[in-house]
């Protein structure tokens, strides 16, 4: 199993040390097609399929006490009616064995699509649940473009208190 280090990738590993992120499929052909359709569509069993696919990915790859997400806005989790973040989360965290916790919510309601790099990355902003003292956290996003949303939601588990934090894209955009 080779997990995907592109250089945007490794380059965000060493902005805080006990923080890794991996992104697990490219985002294109049938992941991104998955993608969009649960996203856009509705079809919401596609985030256990995503999920399956991301545990083989990660199997035997670090210690996890806890899955989490990157919480959509309000507004895109109204729209749709879910957050498929979420759903890959708790998938996943089922498929692992571990427990699934909302531990994130957003400080800033700005959406992130159509949003050129620089907007990215100064806007997502997120605030952690406390007591996460010694925890190793997952934090899982669907898509990752320039890292901002993930790199926001590490930076909000290290405040609060997190031992170590992996943060997971189920597919990266080059």
């Amino acid at each position: 199993m080779e997990i995907h280090r592109t250089e945007m990738l490794q380059a965000l590993d060493g902005q805080l040390s006990i923080v890794h992120y991996v992104g697990l499929f490219e985002h294109v052909g049938n992941v991104r097609q998955a993608i969009l359709q649960l996203k856009y569509h509705e079809e919401k069993h596609l985030a256990k399929d995503l999920a399956s696919l991301m545990a083989a990915e990660l199997e035997g790859h670090d210690r996890c006490d806890v899955v989490t997400w990157a919480p959509t806005t309000m507004h895109r989790r109204q729209k749709r009616g879910f957050d498929q973040s979420e759903l890959i989360a708790r998938h996943l965290a089922a498929r692992i064995g571990v427990r699934h916790a909302r531990l994130l919510r957003r400080d800033n309601e700005g959406r992130q699509t159509g949003s050129s790099r620089t907007e990215r990355l100064s806007r997502p902003s997120f605030v952690a649940k406390p007591g996460l003292q010694g925890r190793v956290v997952w934090v899982v996003d669907d898509v990752m473009t320039t890292g901002a949303t993930l790199r926001a939601c590490a930076e909000a588990l290290v405040s609060g208190g997190a031992a170590q934090v992996v943060c997971i894209a189920a597919s990266w955009v080059k």
